[in-house]
């Protein structure tokens, strides 16, 4: 069992106009002549890390916290750029490029600018992503590795010219987001807002189904956007849980389960199962609010 201790979301849908370059030069200002834009989007998702909506201080994040980044797709724009820059212009690559260009830069702002001081991975796959690195994080907190985790995930819309439906098999008609969602993780339930769980199993349609029915507790379900409709239909009507509807406040980008995650704990009350799929494959993570934890205190 982990517990989120807080939460930072910044979610960007498709035709959203928003200037991340300025927003970031708000709260990270020392840190945008050297980054690009996928680093800025990191950076102004952790933000948040540091203070309510109200705008009340939380105060700084321990520094032996361990940032664990993932990304559906990693940093796409700067790959671009160089493959421009060495098969276009036929020139050397633009030296912040390429240092932008590491898997691990963005998690290295992202510490500096948080001041943290331990484990520093990155993650980047296609399916699954998030769920892979929240088992990696509870091995570090169940082994006494890490005492704190920072966990988040960050996606860049791509170019219009390159966006991705073809190569993510996603319907011709679905809307591409961007955002930088992030959760501090920890073993001990004091102070969380929530505890979250996930199931290394991995399920077909009708052991999912199962899976769920016999979870006590779950008060609402929603499911990942690589789904079919018609697969969603077809669960809710066998698993007959009260769907969470936030769809309309997002669109489609890898990382996105974060913040759905997020938005959970700060709007609803209950414990919310995620359902995830990926090349007919079902996953599950479980989220339940400090309500929900205290009554079973």
């Amino acid at each position: 069992m982990m517990y989120i201790h807080r939460v930072s979301t910044l979610n960007i849908k498709q035709n959203e106009t928003f200037d991340i370059k300025a927003e970031c030069k708000k709260v990270a200002s020392a840190y945008i002549r050297r980054t690009d834009r996928f680093i800025q989007l990191g950076l102004l998702g952790v933000s948040g890390l540091l203070k309510v909506s109200s705008g009340i201080n939380l105060g700084d994040i321990d520094k032996n916290t361990a940032v664990f980044m993932v990304s559906g797709q990693g940093n796409l724009a700067v790959f671009s750029r160089l493959c421009h820059q060495r098969y276009v212009e036929e020139v050397p690559p633009k030296p912040v490029d390429f240092i932008n260009s590491l898997s691990n830069t963005a998690g290295f702002y992202i510490a500096k600018y948080l001041g943290l001081e331990s484990k520093n991975l990155n993650l980047a796959q296609q399916g699954f992503v998030v769920e892979n690195a929240l088992l990696l994080a509870d091995a570090n907190l169940r082994t006494g590795q890490e005492t704190h985790v920072l966990l988040g995930g960050i996606d860049e819309k791509p170019e219009d010219k390159t966006l991705p439906h073809s190569y993510l098999n996603l319907p011709i008609n679905q809307a591409i987001g961007e955002g930088s969602n992030w959760i501090l993780l920890s073993a001990k339930q004091q102070d969380a807002l929530a505890s979250i769980e996930v199931s290394s199993q991995q399920f077909d349609s009708t052991t999912i189904v199962e899976y769920i029915k016999n979870q006590s507790g779950i008060t609402h379900v929603v499911f990942g956007q690589r789904m079919p409709q018609n697969m969603c239909e077809q669960l809710r009507s066998q698993i007959n849980i009260p769907l969470f509807d936030c769809f309309e406040h997002y669109d489609f980008y890898e990382t996105n389960i974060l913040f759905v995650l997020n938005r959970y704990i700060e709007k609803e009350q209950g414990c919310l199962a995620y359902i995830d799929y990926f090349n007919n494959v079902y996953r599950v993570v479980l989220v339940t609010n400090t309500t929900i934890l205290d009554t079973s205190i």
